[in-house]
């Protein structure tokens, strides 16, 4: 990349809202971006074009994470890799650096977080413009209630405070608990558990506080592998009909 080119970067994330959102912020930010929905088209992406970063999800249902990244580099691509999740703790950061990512971040990421975390990989970047008040809020600046359906503050801050990106990324993530709703009661333990991991970072940038909570919980539940969790699941389906009825009438 020179001085005067846009940076060319590709985001993979199997979760609509999230992509969304990290699609968005970089155009913001003045990079030429690509998406990818899960592993297999990231790597149809890297064969087909040169990118100067990679946004990587950690966790997605083909091909993720530490995987993705091997078969990326077995296959001749050697753009920085920065790989991304709803949750990091120690020893998953330690792994995937150990795996050759220059770096990791947990979403939801603020604009400015973000273009700090891009500065420092991508030195000849120069952002278009100048830090503004609404895009310099960060997630955690605006503390959410445990309590609230839907909240704003956390939410916009998340999204730079865009009202519009809020409203887009929240009709997406309407469009998702739709479609997964019917299906929630009769999910397979596995494929439950990854679909909430994934909901997670959605209930964050959408400002969903007591789905994100619940989904959390119930995540939880089910890698302890404790019997009956019929209650918590009849819950938490509850709280997605909330959720829909507080997107649809805000």
């Amino acid at each position: 990349m020179t001085e005067d080119a846009a940076a060319h970067v590709l985001v993979a994330d199997d979760e609509p809202v999230s992509l969304e959102y990290l699609l968005g912020a970089l155009r913001e930010l003045g990079f030429r971006v690509d998406g990818a929905a899960n592993g297999g088209q990231a790597l149809i992406a890297c064969a087909t074009a040169t990118y100067d970063l990679l946004l990587l999800d950690r966790r997605m249902p083909d091909l993720g994470g530490v995987a993705l990244l091997r078969e990326l580099r077995r296959k001749g691509c050697d753009s920085i890799a920065i790989a991304t999740s709803a949750e990091l703790d120690a020893a998953m950061r330690a792994q995937l650096v150990q795996a050759g990512y220059a770096d990791t971040l947990t979403k939801p990421i603020g604009v400015e977080r973000l273009a700090a975390l891009l500065a420092a990989h991508l030195p000849h970047w120069n952002r278009p413009r100048p830090q503004t008040a609404a895009s310099s809020l960060e997630v955690a600046a605006v503390p959410m209630s445990s309590s609230a359906v839907i909240e704003d503050g956390a939410a916009l801050a998340s999204v730079g405070g865009d009202r519009q990106t809020l409203q887009s990324l929240r009709g997406l993530f309407a469009s998702e608990l739709e479609a997964t709703l019917p299906r929630i009661a009769v999910m397979p333990a596995g494929e439950l558990g990854d679909w909430l991991h994934r909901l997670r970072a959605s209930c964050r940038y959408c400002g969903a506080v007591r789905l994100g909570n619940s989904a959390e919980e119930l995540e939880r539940r089910l890698k302890a592998a404790t019997d009956g969790h019929d209650r918590e699941l009849a819950e938490f389906i509850d709280i997605v009909q909330q959720t829909l009825d507080a997107l649809a009438n805000p």
